[in-house]
């Protein structure tokens, strides 16, 4: 036999031992899930409705089942665990696989894993598994009538890259884990919540309630006491305000009319208080009125200052203008103030 033949007997051997050792390696990878551990529970909207609707599911006993209305979703960490007992290094690029609960396929799971397993060498993959409600709901009723466990099984194939070839190896493993507490630890949670919102609510409901009475009464009190203003006026022409205004501390309120043509207005306020029975009245035209409300310096077409009562009898060209009642200098009395007024054309 020449010495080509034996090499070439040589390199075959080595190559049947390398590729044996590949082969050996491989059928030594272990696939199992390690562990499966609670990650979050994906929830509707919580309202007093949906909990009160909870509230009387729960009194038949079944509060488990009627929380899953309440359920989109429930998401665990799947904990693999690859391990090479081989001799040789081995590539795994992805695990995929059939996911059931409590025996009950409930859909398909995909880990991309893209590492490298040596020789003796455990890892742990872990993967985030979303079971949507839709998927879930044949596998619902077993895990109610268990008490809310859920055994997870996964039943698939380990994928792994020899010489460019994908080789797959088939695996199946399975875990416990038990969803009762969070469920019920979130339903507390939400009803402590939604029974604090509705503390909240109904407190500020008889605040709310409580202040109109007292305004109501302080009202009462003071058209008792002073009664409300009035003013009776024989003003000729087309009425642009006959009204009585409620003006708060700190603040003014303003009535605007047009004048079609150059003219006559005429009117006159008077102002009642608890106290103080004053009131500021202006008369701008509309650029002046624009700067008074921006807060800047402006020109009046009538001032009354600080009075009780006062009249007013302008001749303006035609435009638009407002009459200003401002109790703005007042950090605590409300103004009552009773108005009129009337335009005619020249």
């Amino acid at each position: 036999m020449g010495k080509a033949a034996i090499a070439g007997i040589i390199v075959l051997v080595i190559l049947l031992l390398v590729g044996g050792l590949f082969y050996y390696s491989y059928t030594q990878i272990q696939v199992s899930l390690n562990d499966v551990t609670f990650h979050s529970i994906d929830w509707t909207s919580f309202s007093w409705s949906t909990l009160l609707s909870l509230g009387l599911n729960a009194l038949t006993g079944n509060w488990l089942g009627a929380a899953f209305d309440l359920i989109d979703g429930v998401n665990l960490n799947l904990i693999f665990g690859v391990s090479n007992n081989g001799f040789l290094p081995v590539y795994i690029p992805d695990l995929s696989y059939d996911l059931l609960v409590n025996d009950i396929n409930v859909g398909n799971g995909y880990t991309r894993i893209d590492t490298t397993i040596f020789p003796g060498e455990t890892k742990e993959i872990p993967a985030l598994q979303n079971f949507q409600k839709s998927s879930l709901s044949p596998a619902i009723s077993s895990i109610v009538s268990t008490g809310g466990i859920m055994e997870i099984k996964v039943k698939g194939t380990a994928y792994f890259q020899l010489f460019g070839l994908s080789i797959p190896i088939p695996f199946e493993s399975s875990r416990q884990i038990s969803i009762i507490d969070e469920v019920r630890n979130r339903l507390n949670s939400e009803i402590q919540k939604n029974q604090e919102r509705q503390r909240i609510a109904a407190a500020a409901a008889a605040a709310a309630a409580l202040e109109r009475s007292l305004k109501a009464a302080a009202q009462s009190i003071q058209e008792e006491l002073f009664g409300t203003p009035s003013i009776n006026l024989q003003l000729s022409g087309e009425t642009i305000v006959d009204s009585v205004y409620e003006v708060g501390p700190g603040t003014y309120r303003s009535v605007y009319f047009t004048l079609q043509c150059t003219g006559t207005v005429q009117g006159g306020f008077v102002a009642s208080a608890a106290l103080g029975d004053n009131i500021i009245v202006y008369i701008f035209d509309e650029d002046e009125y624009n700067k008074f409300d921006q807060g800047e310096d402006s020109l009046v077409q009538y001032q009354s200052g600080k009075v009780e009562s006062g009249t007013f009898d302008l001749t303006l060209d035609p435009g638009t203008y407002y009459i200003t009642m401002s109790n703005t200098y007042s950090s605590f009395s409300t103004k009552t103030v009773a108005l009129q007024a009337a335009a005619l054309c020249q």
